[in-house]
Order: structure tokens, then sequence, then C-alpha cells
């Protein structure tokens, strides 16, 4: 090196590495921003299709209560016909996604396309996302009055 030229520029190491891994980390960053929103909005439609169709099942609810049915019993009933569809959806994606992981590959950093743990929390997180919105419509339609479900005929 020639002592007699001038630094131009000086950087840490930190800098350097910082400066030439930004775009994989602002698109990680928009990923999970992305990844955050769509579960919202999941949750969101998972909610309103389930008190969708428990508002139009309220005169066989309130039939169940006057029977002697406990809300346990209707928030059971209720739950379990919201998680069907959820796990058969899961199911079907879960498939998909196997077959299409060879696509995923590039986009993917120190993990493998076909990662059982990261296949199985995603299901996990979105059948406890889908069961905690359907959660509160069932809870409503258990405790609600059944005199006045079955008079709203």
């Amino acid at each position: 090196m020639d002592p007699n030229q001038p630094v131009i520029k000086v950087q840490t190491m930190n800098d350097v590495i910082a400066d030439s891994i930004w775009r994989p980390r602002f698109s990680a960053w928009i990923f999970s921003a992305l990844g955050g929103f769509a579960l919202l909005l999941t949750s969101a439609g998972v909610y309103a299709v389930v008190a969708y169709t428990t508002a139009l099942r309220a005169r066989e609810v309130g039939i169940r209560i006057a029977l002697g049915a406990t809300p346990r019993n209707v928030v059971a009933l209720i739950l379990r016909d919201a998680v069907m569809p959820l796990a058969a959806g899961l199911a079907v994606s879960l498939v998909a996604a196997l077959l299409l992981c060879r696509l995923l590959a590039s986009l993917l950093y120190e993990i493998s396309s076909a990662d059982p743990v990261t296949y199985l929390s995603a299901g996990a997180l979105l059948l406890a996302v889908g069961t905690i919105a359907s959660a509160r419509p069932a809870w409503r339609a258990a405790t609600g009055d059944a005199l006045e479900a079955l008079r709203a005929e």
C-alpha cells in the first residue's frame, strides 16, 4: 500500500456487513409484515364466517339450549363445525406446499424447503388463530337467550 494515498472512506466491518445484506434484510422485513397482515386478515375472515353461520343457526342453538344443552356443549359444537373445514384446508395446503417446495427454495435462508417443523408450526399457528377467532361467536351463541332465538322466525 502506498502511504501517500488519501483514505477516502473509513468503515467498520459491521458497517460493511450491514451494507452488504440490506436487501435480504429488507425483504425479510417486508415478508414478515405481509405475513402478519395475512394472519390478521385470516383471523378476521374466520371470525366473520363463523359469526355469520352461527347467526344462521340461532334457531338450532335455541332448540338445543331449550332441550338441555349446556353452554359448553354448544361452544364445542360450533367450534367443531368451524375447525373441521380449517383442518381440511390445512391438509390440502400442506400437500400443495410439499409439491411446490422447490419453488420456495430460492427464497429461504438456512432452512430446507421441506422442513417439517416449519410446516407443523405454521399449521398449528393457523389452527390456533382459527380456533380463537371462532371462540367469541361460539360463546355469544351459547350464552344467548334461547327464547329470543326461537321467537326470531
